[in-house]
């Protein structure tokens, strides 16, 4: 069977949405239009691929066989499109990457402006997010790129290069707060404070409790839990709650004069990282132009961001 991308963008909508009205809305088509493109694919398929309840449309086994195979088939499809006006000098298409906050808020502005003055008609789509949720994006496909911190090896994806950013965690606190008018302070001190946190699990948290970990302190006292570096910021400004983040995310603040770094050597951490990419398929024109963009360690790995090379990270 044959597919075109109308009919493979009818079906994943649905099962985005979960129902036809709201799909059919998302795709600007009439609900009995989509319902057609729908029964039509399962005609031609000869099996059902959702089960229809007042609850909404729900894959059924067949649905789910298909679902991996219609996001690579939609996805493939964009690709070749890309790349062919990209080749006949149409400097457009969507380049989607992911990156953690940090980078996100740094490093990556500048590339996107260096590579909109050369090619003003591509369309750069941004995801934000912790390691593991990028790590989940790419290898489903809803970003070509991701830069983060390193990586275990994993079989889908392949390290492009190193990007060239001095980034590192610190201890902050507000302004007014009593540790600020100190020197150094040492980690026992600032381990007797209560902090605003990224919850548990989260990157960042297990990165500062393996810190304290192996100088032998115990957990932190946290007040507030939250993923929001903006929030953790605000919380810190307000109270007399210590943060530990990423310079470039607290550095607005201190900027400010709203917060203030405490120099505690014990808890500076220093962190590298990485252009990622897939292991296979055809990396599009766009994702490309952005990459040539990052600063990069040496010299980028022209071999690795080639268009469909195969290989591990």
């Amino acid at each position: 069977m044959t597919y075109d991308q109308g009919q493979l963008k009818a079906f994943l909508a649905v099962v985005q949405h979960g129902s036809l009205g709201r799909a059919a809305k998302s795709l600007a088509l009439t609900q009995p239009a989509l319902s057609r493109t729908i029964q039509n694919m399962e005609i031609r398929l000869g099996a059902q691929l959702f089960d229809r309840s007042v609850r909404g449309m729900e894959l059924t086994s067949c649905g789910e066989a298909l679902l991996p195979h219609a996001r690579l088939l939609l996805f493939e499809m964009q690709q070749a499109s890309d790349s062919i006006e990209a080749l006949r000098g149409v400097k457009r298409g969507v380049a989607r990457i992911g990156a953690v906050a940090t980078v996100a808020r740094s490093i990556l502005p500048p590339a996107v402006d260096r590579m909109l003055r050369r090619a003003p008609g591509i369309h750069v789509e941004l995801l934000e997010a912790a390691d593991e949720r990028l790590v989940t994006a790419l290898v489903r496909r809803e970003v070509d790129l991701m830069i983060a911190s390193e990586l275990d090896t994993i079989e889908d994806l392949i390290t492009v290069n190193e990007c060239r950013f001095d980034d590192h965690y610190e201890v902050f606190c507000s302004s007014s707060h009593p540790l600020a008018l100190q020197g150094r302070v040492t980690a026992h001190e600032v381990m007797r404070e209560t902090w605003a946190m990224p919850p548990r699990g989260e990157t960042p948290r297990e990165l500062f409790e393996a810190q304290v970990s192996a100088l032998g302190l115990g957990p932190p006292k946290v007040a507030v839990e939250t993923w929001s570096p903006s929030a953790i910021l605000s919380f810190v400004a307000d109270t007399n709650f210590l943060g530990w983040l990423p310079l470039p995310l607290f550095a607005p603040g201190e900027r400010a004069g709203l917060v203030r770094r405490l120099e505690v050597p014990a808890l500076k951490l220093s962190r590298k990282f990485f252009l990622y990419r897939r292991s296979r398929g055809v990396l599009s024109a766009a994702a490309t132009a952005l990459a040539r963009e990052l600063p990069i360690v040496g010299n980028l790995n022209e071999g690795r961001l080639s268009l469909g090379l195969s290989g591990t990270a």
